[in-house]
Parts: C-alpha cells; sequence; structure tokens
C-alpha cells in the first residue's frame, strides 16, 4: 500500500524536479531505467567518497594528534585544530611564544598593555607547552596531517560533483528523452522550432 502510494507520487513528480532532487529520478519517471541506474550509482559513489574521505581524513588526524601528545608532549584536552596547527609548526611551544612576543611588540609598539593581553590570548604556558622530542617525530607528525587535510580537500569536492550530477540528469531529462521535445513545426500555417516544456 504505503510502497503504491510513493510510486504513483514519482511518477507525479516533474522529471526536471525529481532530477534536481535526485538524478536519475527524472529518468525513471520517463521509463528509462538503464540511464536512472547510471545516475544513481554516480550519486551514490558521489556521497559515499564524501563520507569517506572525510571519516578517513578525521581518523588521520586524531592519529597524528596522538602522535603529538606521546612525542612532544601536546596537552591532550586540547581539541582545536588552531593549537595543533601551532604544534605542528613549531619545535617547541617556546619557539611559538617568541613569535606572538614579536607580534605583539609590532602590532601594539607603545602600549605593554596591549601587548600582555595580546601575549595572554595567543601563547601557549603551562599544561598547553609543547616540545618534539626529534626532528624525524615532527616531520612524521607533519606528514600525517598532510594527509589528513588531503583527505579533506578530496571530501570538499563531493558536493561539486553532486551538483555536476543534478545539471547532467536535468539536461538529459530536457533533450534526450523518449518522447521528442524538440523540433521542427511545419504544419500548415506555420514553419519554426519548438520546445516542449
Amino acid at each position: 500500500m504505503v510502497l503504491g502510494i510513493s510510486l504513483i507520487l514519482v511518477q507525479a513528480l516533474n522529471p526536471v524536479m525529481a532530477s534536481i532532487m535526485v538524478p536519475g529520478l527524472g529518468q525513471m519517471i520517463q521509463g528509462d531505467r538503464s540511464k536512472a541506474q547510471t545516475f544513481f550509482v554516480v550519486e551514490g559513489a558521489i556521497w559515499l567518497s564524501y563520507f569517506g574521505f572525510n571519516y578517513w581524513g578525521s581518523r588521520i588526524d586524531g592519529s597524528a594528534r596522538a602522535f603529538a601528545i606521546d612525542h612532544a608532549g601536546a596537552n591532550p584536552l586540547r581539541s582545536d585544530d588552531a593549537y595543533f596547527d601551532a604544534v605542528e609548526d613549531f619545535l617547541t611551544s617556546a619557539e611559538h611564544n617568541l613569535m606572538i612576543e614579536r607580534y605583539a611588540s609590532l602590532y601594539f609598539p607603545n602600549d605593554p598593555e596591549l601587548q600582555q593581553e595580546y601575549i595572554d590570548a595567543n601563547a601557549y604556558l603551562g599544561e598547553d607547552e609543547w616540545a618534539w622530542d626529534s626532528i624525524p617525530s615532527r616531520s612524521y607528525y607533519w606528514e600525517k596531517r598532510r594527509q589528513a587535510r588531503e583527505h579533506r580537500r578530496r571530501a570538499s569536492f563531493m558536493p561539486g560533483f553532486a551538483i555536476i550530477n543534478r545539471i547532467i540528469s536535468v539536461v538529459d531529462v530536457l533533450l534526450f528523452t523518449k518522447e521528442e521535445r524538440f523540433g521542427f513545426d511545419t504544419s500548415e500555417g506555420r514553419i519554426g522550432l519548438y520546445y516542449k516544456f
């Protein structure tokens, strides 16, 4: 009963709108099952890739952070990207804090109070301090985080591919259907082109 009602609702949809919602649905409404299956498979592959790349990016980044905790003494209670980016960029928190002090004197040259506020807000002190045990360890951490970023970058392309898949599906519904939508009008007293929506 529910399946029958669902099929009636799907068939009542405009094929163009259906293709915008789910690529291939417009083709299915028009009775072209082989094209519909192709669009469904492509759409499924796009979203599986999106979730897969994000999943592996998060897993690799989590592994890299655990490595930084073990080999640099990074704070395990921190979860923000800015902190772990700094751990990636500097061998020690002292190097990072020195750069922050330089920025403070550059941004607020004649105001020691504002300089101190900037340092307090941006320096990593106490439990947030770190020092890498070796340069190869830091290089390994950088490589793992680079891999995580690459996976997330690939995931960011997938919604664009989903939009392209919808555009192709809509164009296919409009131009390459079994019903002739575009052609020459040669009826009596008329000569020209026609297009059916």
